[in-house]
């Protein structure tokens, strides 16, 4: 992407979050939401997930790194894979756009919604930073595109 491009993103409909890894370009309207400890940001009450049990999410968060990239990316794969009742990781690839490395999709379930997530994950200055984005599955087709946008044209100084 050029930066042209992301000065066009950035005006559209995006804001700005800053945070103590760098700048983290989220939707206008989403509403942030950091109770969890970790910067956070959610959709509005009126989305498109009526019944109000999940709230689609995107959640920034910095751990410790195993070392680089290929071991960060295998951490979170078990971390995943480990979550109760249950989990299923559906893909792993390398994430050539914006400053993380690594993209995996997995599924989970969350009080009887199944729930769809793109994990974007990052390493940098001893730190892994990940970038998790959920949603409902009924919701999730309609928003991968958003969560793809987050971790491309976010600018996380700590992985530049």
């Amino acid at each position: 992407m050029t930066g042209a491009d992301h000065d066009e993103h950035t005006t559209t409909g995006w804001r700005t979050r800053s945070t103590a890894v760098g700048a983290l370009e989220v939707p206008s309207q989403w509403i942030d939401d950091d109770r969890s400890g970790a910067v956070a940001v959610v959709r509005p009450e009126t989305s498109i997930n009526p019944n109000g049990s999940f709230r689609e999410n995107a959640v920034l968060s910095v751990v410790d790194s195993a070392g680089d990239i290929v071991a960060d990316s295998s951490n979170a794969i078990a971390e995943a894979r480990a979550m109760v009742p249950w989990s299923h990781v559906v893909s792993v690839t390398p994430w050539p756009r914006g400053p993380f490395g690594r993209r995996m999709q997995f599924l989970y379930e969350y009080e009887g919604t199944m729930v769809a997530v793109t994990k974007f994950t990052g390493t940098a200055g001893g730190k892994r930073v990940d970038l998790t984005c959920s949603a409902g599955l009924d919701a999730y087709p309609s928003l991968v595109r958003t969560f793809d946008s987050i971790a491309t044209f976010s600018t996380l100084e700590s992985l530049s």
